[in-house]
């Protein structure tokens, strides 16, 4: 990615990623090997869009895996006040929050994963009434950006370098930025995406069924469930939670899942990479897994009671640029616009109508009977041999996704 494509990936960032307005406050969350897209994210935010402070905040994960794998249990159940003082901060400014991905495939290889979710489960109860403070009222977007350790994985036959930079084109198509007008064609993209939102809402599905390539299951929509695009509203704000966003999400019943399920693209859970499994579901609970790495699925299980239950239903077609390539990233961000997928773990609320105005996340919830979780990990079931069709709540029909493709009841 040259200079000018650079700049004008961070204006993307700030434009629809996250609305930036003059003097609002920006937090940058992000590894130190994207130090270069950072320092130009934080110049554009200053030069261009006038904003107020930008507050970074760099990660190094192998500072994690050193902990992990080294230090006591006391210091991996210590969470320190300056990091919630620094987030009750940035939230109370209103802030808005853009989280630069990056992902290091196989780093947690070797590492006890009981040590890493006991950090893990130490740190979530108290940062979560703040990252949820961020996903209800603040605007927040996840941006990726590639890096050699990266590189290495998703082109295993090139040299370091050359793999990098086939990267970057990777990227500048999933972005659009290789269009004449890339923030004209990106928005194009967006509006068809809401067109599609509505006419999905305009169905109000009780249930969805997937069949095709193994899999033969049905999932139960809460009443109060809508479907959500790749843009979100804050006030007049409209932002992008991720980029690149090719998917249409909205929540699960939790005890609505009931039938068999195929993963058909390697899963990426904190650095691991899982091979296609498959999965049989009971009220919503995995009751049974076929796996050749059963062992981490069933970690990643044991986090709470929540993480065998699932909490996001996504459609995606498989033409999207993502799909396209033909390629696995080894990270959720690109992988999930690939294909449709579903989440284990934690539903996002903003997919339930709150008509009462429920102020208190657990409460909505339970109302509505989705789920709730420590994690959210997504993965991936689209095919072209997978058909998604949608039933009303009088018993009618309508097929949403055939050969991989919406259908024109819904395009």
């Amino acid at each position: 990615m040259n200079e000018k494509q650079l700049i004008v990936y961070a204006r993307l960032v700030l434009l629809r990623g996250v609305a930036l307005k003059e003097n609002e406050e920006l937090v940058i969350n992000a590894p130190i090997t994207a130090q270069d897209f950072v320092r130009k994210l934080t110049e554009e935010a200053y030069r261009t869009f006038k904003s107020g402070t930008v507050h970074v905040n760099y990660q190094d994960p192998y500072l994690s895996r050193a902990a992990y794998r080294y230090a006591s249990e006391d210091v991996l159940k210590d969470v320190p006040d300056y990091i919630l003082h620094r987030l009750k901060e940035t939230t109370n400014r209103k802030a808005a929050f853009i989280n630069v991905a990056t992902s290091f495939p196989d780093l947690m290889q070797g590492v006890d994963q009981k040590r890493a979710n006991m950090a893990r489960k130490a740190m979530t109860p108290k940062t979560r009434p703040y990252q949820d403070k961020i996903l209800r009222t603040l605007k927040w977007s996840v941006v990726p950006y590639p890096s050699f350790e990266w590189s290495k994985k998703v082109y295993p036959d090139y040299d370091a370098g050359d793999g990098l930079m086939q990267f970057f084109e990777d990227l500048i198509s999933m972005l659009r930025l290789d269009e004449e007008n890339p923030l004209d064609a990106f928005t194009k993209h967006l509006n068809e995406l809401e067109k599609t939102r509505k006419a999905l809402n305009d169905m109000r599905f009780e249930k969805l069924i997937y069949q095709g390539g193994g899999t033969d299951l049905t999932v139960e929509l809460p009443k109060a469930h809508r479907w959500v695009s790749g843009a979100q509203k804050r006030g007049k704000d409209i932002f992008i939670p991720n980029i690149p966003t090719e998917e249409l999400f909205t929540v699960p019943k939790k005890t609505g899942v009931n039938g068999t399920l195929v993963v058909t693209k390697p899963m990426s859970v904190r650095g691991t990479s899982i091979q296609p499994f498959t999965l049989t579901f009971k009220d919503g609970k995995v009751e049974h897994i076929e796996s050749e790495d059963r062992s981490t699925l069933d970690k990643v299980f044991k986090i709470d009671e929540g993480a065998q239950y699932l909490g996001e239903v996504a459609l995606v077609e498989e033409t999207s640029p993502v799909g396209r390539s033909g390629r696995l990233y080894f990270q959720t961000l690109l992988d999930e616009n690939a294909s449709s997928h579903f989440a284990f773990g934690n539903a996002y609320m903003n997919a339930i109508k709150n008509e009462d105005k429920i102020k208190d996340v657990k409460t909505l919830a339970q109302k509505h009977g989705v789920n709730r979780s420590a994690v959210h990990l997504d993965f991936m079931v689209g095919s072209v041999n997978l058909s998604i069709t949608g039933v009303k709540e009088d018993g009618e029909e309508v097929p949403i996704m055939r050969d991989g493709l919406f259908t024109e009841f819904i395009v």
